[in-house]
């Protein structure tokens, strides 16, 4: 009978959560979620009301600029969770911030021409949201482009999105194997200890 605190039991439960990790994925989907909703806000300021504001020029339909508008964030914040599992301090995510921004401006095709690009560093582009996101919400904005026209990009960006969700989840529940084992092991050693003050 469970008398008091065991990570055993709290932590697995059964063999059931063990085999199926649907709570790492609930937990990645929750958080992206959660994400999603602060980032929808921001978009909308920058994409609606400060276009409107300052009165600048907008020719894509607000339907097309949504509908590629999700996968790209779906795909920012899945590919931010993973590399969030490599950042050894909260300011780290600044550091790789401030020094891949601008080479991701350029790889992307947009303040450099494309066709100078190398190939090597458009195949590095398209590992990031940014250059799909970009090249297709130009095209839409400044050219009216529909959803057609930019198929290919908003292809990759779900792809991208795809591929980040599972690699989170593989983070994440590292991450949490991590942290029970040493949850555990500080278990195992407070209990220990109780045990050998009590004999005492």
């Amino acid at each position: 009978m469970y008398t008091g605190y065991d990570p055993y039991y709290l932590d697995y439960g059964n063999d059931r959560h063990r085999r199926y990790p649907r709570g790492t994925i609930n937990i990645v989907f929750g958080k992206s979620l959660t994400y999603l909703l602060l980032y929808v806000v921001v978009c909308i300021w920058v994409l609606a009301i400060v276009p409107k504001l300052f009165s600048l020029p907008q020719v894509g339909e607000p339907l097309t600029i949504l509908l590629v508008l999700l996968p790209y964030l779906f795909a920012c914040i899945f590919m931010s969770m993973t590399l969030s599992g490599f950042m050894t301090s909260r300011e780290s995510p600044m550091l790789v911030f401030v020094f891949t921004s601008v080479i991701l401006l350029f790889i992307s095709g947009v303040s450099w021409p494309e066709a100078a690009i190398p190939p090597f560093w458009k195949v590095v582009g398209y590992l990031f949201p940014s250059t799909p996101g970009i090249q297709g919400f130009i095209r839409i904005n400044t050219a009216g482009a529909s959803l057609h026209e930019v198929a290919h990009e908003y292809r990759v960006l779900w792809i991208q999105a795809g591929v980040y969700f599972i690699l989170s989840c593989i983070i994440y529940r590292y991450q949490i194997i991590r942290s029970r084992k040493m949850i555990i092991k500080q278990y195992r050693y407070m209990k220990m200890r109780r045990m050998l003050r009590e004999r005492e």
